[in-house]
């Protein structure tokens, strides 16, 4: 086993992947729900989370992770701006040295500022084979106005983008049914793990979820409907007992909590 598979092992439970991504702080001005930011991280780690996603100026405000993985998000955009074009605000050596267990990237395609990002991507991609850091690519089909476009097609290509730039992991958008996330997935040569997407229903939510592991995805990473949630440790507690459930790996159903 070498240092980039250990760090991997840090950032999963159960051999799942349950990311609670908390890096909104810098796209979204609204966003109170992050105020008090170290409560929402005990919340979140003391009820199941595998790992978390932070911009690097938060790594010193976190409390104890113990077996939760860091994962430094490297890419920002605001929304007052241009939010579809994702740059780099943050270097590999710099999430080496706050302690780092994986980086992750924003890579939006289908817009005029691809080819930008997937230049970054490839510095960053080589940079984490440096030093044997893994690579989770958040990979969206985006227009130039921040606006969705994928289809299944756009989203294969997407995980095979992310492969063949070097990504670890890859993770893409929700909006499928579980017919053609097992499509897009089938073919996929490394982990793919679901965006949250819009807030749902509680008991929507835990539906949902219980659908995507049983699609065969590695895992989820959903931020708003947990630290949004009007109780977010029972959220995330449910949400743990679905995504490590033995059953999402067969055709069995995981046991879903009442709302």
């Amino acid at each position: 086993m070498n240092g980039k598979d250990i760090r991997i092992n840090r950032l999963l439970h159960h051999n799942k992947m349950l990311c609670v991504p908390l890096d909104h702080g810098i796209t979204m001005s609204e966003i109170s729900h992050l105020a008090k930011f170290k409560n929402a991280v005990n919340t979140i780690i003391a009820n199941g989370a595998s790992s978390i996603v932070v911009h690097k100026g938060m790594v010193r405000f976190l409390p104890p992770l113990n077996n939760t993985g860091l994962i430094v998000h490297l890419s920002a955009s605001t929304e007052k701006h241009k939010p579809v074009h994702k740059v780099i605000i943050c270097e590999v050596a710099e999430a080496v040295s706050i302690g780092a267990d994986a980086v992750s990237i924003h890579i939006n395609l289908g817009n005029e500022y691809e080819k930008l990002m997937l230049a970054d991507f490839a510095r960053i991609s080589k940079d984490c084979q440096t030093y044997g850091m893994p690579l989770l690519a958040m990979m969206y089909i985006r227009d130039n106005d921040n606006k969705g476009i994928a289809n299944i097609s756009s989203a294969k290509h997407s995980i095979r983008i992310a492969s063949e730039l070097g990504a670890d992991i890859v993770k893409i958008d929700s909006n499928w049914n579980c017919e053609e996330l097992s499509s897009i997935i089938k073919d996929a040569l490394i982990p793919v793990v679901v965006a949250g997407g819009d807030i749902l229903e509680r008991g929507e939510f835990y539906r949902r979820t219980a659908d995507l592991m049983n699609c065969g995805i590695f895992g989820v990473s959903f931020g708003r409907n947990i630290f949004m949630s009007e109780k977010p440790a029972e959220t995330m507690a449910n949400l743990a007992k679905i995504v490590y459930s033995e059953t999402s790996t067969t055709s069995a159903t995981p046991t879903i909590p009442s709302p």
